[in-house]
């Protein structure tokens, strides 16, 4: 059943079979962009640090609603305020991890408070449209959607909730790509007249081919075509892919961190819940700086990752995350 929109209500949500294609690549419509979007710019050049790094703690008497949402809101403060970012009448996406069929508590998807949040904070800031999409790996994209509570928080909160549109897919030459030369991105992710700010929303967890996902391998669901072709080389083929698309702020989540068994997990016993491992909130600009960070919440290196490391090679980013300022508190 083809979608004739690209955002729908609830009720045509729930009813939407395949078709939206999370994981379907035939190109209705497809032509070259050699100029992708450019990373917007802040109204104030100078932020306050380059990386903040918010954890939960023990959330005295708070509810994860209410942790998360103060998290977040405490983050993008101390990292200088979203009115920076956003101005009013932006249009906005937020781009959540939404693959897998699973509730927030296998996190294998964005935590959906955290979506909700940054939702609020953009439409605070004036924003005339706030849109959440992804391109799933489910069969069935609204299932995933649905089961990850990302749709309803979204909703709830006042953004747009989307799926991607095959019709929406433009092969993009990739400039000075390692092992890519062009790819297919869609539309929402990538043009300036459909987006002013685009939020990346990963969550931190293992991956079994690319040893973790954060905010670079994020991207993967920005993209068309046959994605399993991107997992052969994958960590020249991430960094190639971010090339392209110009991510204006990262927020990974890892309140939640799934440690093994990932990408799709399912197992509660490889989610680190614990205030000592896990209940993070990472926000910056740089998303090499932010997985380089989110590296070390699996005792590992922004080096160890190929990605990172390619990313950083290609002057994507920083590993080195410290030299830009951190700032980290508790609540």
């Amino acid at each position: 059943i083809a979608l004739m929109k690209d955002c729908i209500s609830r009720r045509t949500f729930l009813k939407t079979a395949v078709g939206a294609g999370a994981c379907l690549y035939g190109l209705n419509y497809l032509s070259s962009l050699h100029r992708p979007r450019p990373l917007k710019t802040l109204k104030d050049t100078r932020l306050k640090k380059g990386l903040v790094v918010a954890h939960g703690g023990q959330m005295g008497g708070r509810t994860e609603e209410e942790t998360v949402r103060e998290m977040t809101r405490r983050a993008l403060e101390a990292l200088g305020g979203i009115d920076k970012l956003i101005s009013r009448g932006d249009k906005v996406v937020i781009k959540p991890n939404l693959s897998w069929n699973r509730a927030p508590e296998f996190a294998a998807n964005t935590n959906p408070f955290l979506v909700a949040a940054l939702i609020e904070l953009a439409r605070g800031a004036g924003a005339s449209r706030v849109k959440v999409l992804d391109n799933t790996c489910s069969s069935n994209p609204a299932t995933s959607y649905e089961i990850s509570g990302i749709a309803r928080a979204a909703r709830k909160a006042g953004a747009e909730v989307c799926f991607v549109q095959p019709s929406r897919l433009r092969e993009v030459t990739i400039p000075g790509g390692k092992a890519l030369s062009s790819w297919a991105f869609f539309d929402d992710f990538i043009l300036k007249e459909e987006v002013d700010v685009l939020i990346n929303v990963p969550v931190a967890k293992h991956h079994s081919t690319s040893r973790l996902t954060m905010a670079l391998k994020n991207v993967m669901g920005m993209v068309g075509w046959d994605r399993g072709a991107l997992h052969k080389d994958i960590h020249p083929k991430i960094s190639d892919l971010n090339r392209v698309v110009k991510v204006d702020l990262t927020v990974l989540d890892a309140y939640r961190v799934l440690r093994d068994h990932g990408p799709t997990g399912g197992r509660f016993e490889d989610v680190d819940n614990s205030p000592e491992g896990a209940r993070q909130i990472v926000v910056g600009r740089d998303p090499v700086a932010v997985d380089s960070y989110g590296a070390t919440l699996f005792g590992l290196q922004a080096r160890d990752i190929g990605f990172i490391r390619e990313a950083h090679e290609a002057g994507l980013g920083e590993m080195e995350y410290k030299l830009y300022g951190i700032e980290e508190f508790s609540i």
